[in-house]
């Protein structure tokens, strides 16, 4: 008896309401065209004339947050990541100064990362690193490459 009236409420039944998802994803759509155009996009120009030295032993940093960025080109000339050639150890001095202070009050503080080519000399090295010291910075990152492969 109680199978019967199941099943006769199951043969009267309706089906199920459909809910229309079409807004929904029209405003998931919405949502990821505001974020896009609204994010910042952080991009690190990269100096095609570096090829960087290989260590078998480097390590991708964690936090690129705060990071100044110098290079160091084989002809001893130095750009910073605007591409901005700087010539004298006090225009470097001045930029990791200006630098320093719009990050210090951050949780990461400013950092160096050293990108030099392979061939650069040990001398412009340490003019950058001594630069930076002067300015503030104690944090220096050097960029290098695990393999070989970019040759």
């Amino acid at each position: 008896m109680a199978s019967s009236k199941l099943q006769s409420v199951l043969e009267h039944r309706e089906d199920d309401p459909k809910m229309d998802m079409s807004p929904m994803i029209d405003m998931v759509f919405l949502l990821l065209i505001f974020f896009m155009v609204a994010s910042r996009m952080v991009t690190v120009k990269v100096d095609d004339q570096i090829k960087p030295p290989v260590a078998d032993e480097s390590i991708r940093p964690q936090n690129a947050k705060g990071r100044i960025i110098f290079n160091i080109r084989s002809d001893g000339t130095f750009t910073a990541g605007d591409g901005k050639v700087t010539v004298t150890e006090d225009e470097i001095t001045e930029r990791v100064i200006a630098w320093n202070d719009r990050y210090k009050d951050t949780d990461t503080g400013a950092s160096l990362l050293l990108r030099s080519h392979r061939d650069a000399s040990v001398r412009d090295v340490k003019k950058v690193t001594k630069a930076a010291a002067l300015g503030g910075i104690n944090k220096v990152v050097f960029g290098s490459l695990k393999t070989g492969k970019f040759d």
